[in-house]
C-alpha cells in the first residue's frame, strides 16, 4: 500500500511538473494577438505598439507572421502575431523598447490596442519626444505613387514603404495616402497633391533636428508632435508661405492659381515669407539720417488693411484661425468654425485617425 502511495506521489509530481513547464514555454513565446480593422498595416499598428517602424522589425514581424504571405495585403479580421515590446526590443538587440499603453495585457487571448481600452481621451502627441529620419507608409486608398530621389519615373506605392530626404508622393483622383515620419509626427495628403519630402535630418552633435516639406498643390493635413529639441525646426514650404511648427495640427491647401489656404485646428503655426525682400531696389539710394526736423502733430490712422509681399515677414494663426496667401497681397487671419469644416469626410476622417493613433512614448 505504501509502495502504491509512492508511486501515486511521483506520479503527481511529475504531472505537476510537466503542466508547470509546459506552460513556462507558451508564456515564453507567447505574442500579443492583433485583429486587423480597417484602415490597418503592419507599419501602422508598428508604430502604435512600438512607436516606430523600419526594415528590421518588418523583417522580425514577417517571421512572426508566415500565415500572410504580403505584408503589404492584410485584411480586416485577420489576426497578427507581434512580440510584446519587451521581447522585440531584445531582438532588435536594444536594453528596451517604449511599453504599449497601458501596457498590462499580455494573456494570450487576442490583445487589445490602446484606443480600444476605453473611452480615454487620445495621448497628446506632444508628449513625445524622438528624432525624424524617414517617412513610413502606414495607409494607403487609391492609386498613390512615389518618385524616389535621383530617379525621373514615378512607381507605384506601397503599404509600409519607407521614404527618405527628396523622395516624392503623388496621390491621384480619388486617393488618399498617410504618412508617419520617425518622431510620430503625421502627414496626409488628399486627392490630385503632390509631396516632397525636401529634407529629413538630425545633427548629432547639436541634438537638432531639422524637416522639410513641400506641397506643390493639393491639400496636407499635418499633426507634428514635439521635437526632440526645441531648437529643431518642422517646415511646410508652398509656392507662396512657409509654415512652422512644433506640436500642433493643421492643413494646407494649395490650389491651381498657386495660392496657399492654411487652417490650424490645435496648436499655433507660424507663416512665413519665403520670399523676403532683401535691401533696396536696384537704383534706390539707402535711407539716410538727416538734421532735425519738426515732427507732425496727431492724425487719424486708417484701419487694418492688407500688407504687401515686401512688408510681411511672420504671421502667427492660432486655433482655428485661417489665412489665404496668394502671389499678391497678404490678408490678415480671421476665425473658421471647426463645425462646419467637420462636414467635410476629409476632416472627419482625419481627425479619426489622429484620435486612433496614440502611440508610445519613446525615450531616446
Amino acid at each position: 500500500m505504501k509502495r502504491l502511495l509512492s508511486l501515486r506521489h511521483w506520479w503527481f509530481f511529475l504531472i505537476v511538473f510537466g503542466l508547470s513547464f509546459t506552460t513556462s514555454l507558451l508564456l515564453a513565446d507567447e505574442n500579443l494577438k492583433v485583429r486587423v480593422r480597417k484602415g490597418d498595416t503592419f507599419s501602422y499598428l508598428s508604430f502604435k505598439i512600438y512607436g516606430r517602424f523600419d526594415s528590421q522589425i518588418a523583417e522580425i514581424l514577417k517571421k512572426e507572421n508566415p500565415q500572410v504571405k504580403d505584408m503589404d495585403r492584410i485584411y480586416v479580421g485577420q489576426q497578427l502575431n507581434f512580440p510584446p515590446p519587451e521581447d522585440m526590443g531584445k531582438k532588435l538587440g536594444e536594453t528596451s523598447l517604449g511599453p504599449v499603453k497601458p501596457g498590462k495585457e499580455k494573456e494570450s487571448k487576442e490583445a487589445r490596442l490602446p484606443q480600444e481600452i476605453g473611452p480615454k481621451p487620445p495621448m497628446p502627441l506632444s508628449e513625445t519626444k524622438v528624432r525624424v529620419g524617414k517617412g513610413v507608409i502606414t495607409y494607403l486608398e487609391g492609386q498613390v505613387q512615389i518618385k524616389r530621389a535621383g530617379e525621373n519615373q514615378w512607381s507605384p506605392a506601397r503599404p509600409n514603404m519607407i521614404l527618405s530626404e527628396n523622395d516624392q508622393v503623388k496621390a491621384l483622383s480619388q486617393a488618399r495616402v498617410e504618412l508617419i515620419l520617425d518622431n510620430q509626427s503625421v502627414l496626409r495628403l488628399s486627392e490630385n497633391s503632390l509631396l516632397t519630402l525636401q529634407k529629413l535630418e538630425e545633427d548629432q552633435t547639436a541634438r537638432k533636428e531639422t524637416a522639410r516639406m513641400e506641397i506643390s498643390l493639393g491639400k496636407l493635413w499635418v499633426r507634428v508632435t514635439k521635437l526632440f529639441n526645441p531648437a529643431s525646426r518642422y517646415d511646410v514650404k508652398t509656392p507662396t508661405v512657409i509654415a512652422g511648427v512644433q506640436g500642433t495640427t493643421y492643413q494646407v491647401q494649395v490650389i491651381g492659381d498657386r495660392s496657399t489656404t492654411i487652417q490650424v485646428f490645435e496648436g499655433a503655426v507660424n507663416v512665413y515669407n519665403p520670399f523676403p525682400g532683401g535691401g533696396p531696389a536696384a537704383g534706390e539710394k539707402p535711407a539716410q539720417v538727416g538734421k532735425p526736423s519738426e515732427v507732425a502733430g496727431p492724425r487719424e490712422v486708417p484701419g487694418p488693411t492688407a500688407v504687401s509681399r515686401e512688408q510681411w515677414t511672420e504671421i502667427v494663426l492660432h486655433q482655428y484661425q485661417q489665412i489665404t496667401v496668394a502671389r499678391g497681397e497678404i490678408p490678415h487671419p480671421t476665425s473658421f468654425d471647426p463645425q462646419k469644416e467637420r462636414q467635410s469626410d476629409w476632416v472627419r476622417w482625419n481627425e479619426e485617425r489622429d484620435a486612433d493613433f496614440r502611440p508610445p512614448a519613446i525615450q531616446r
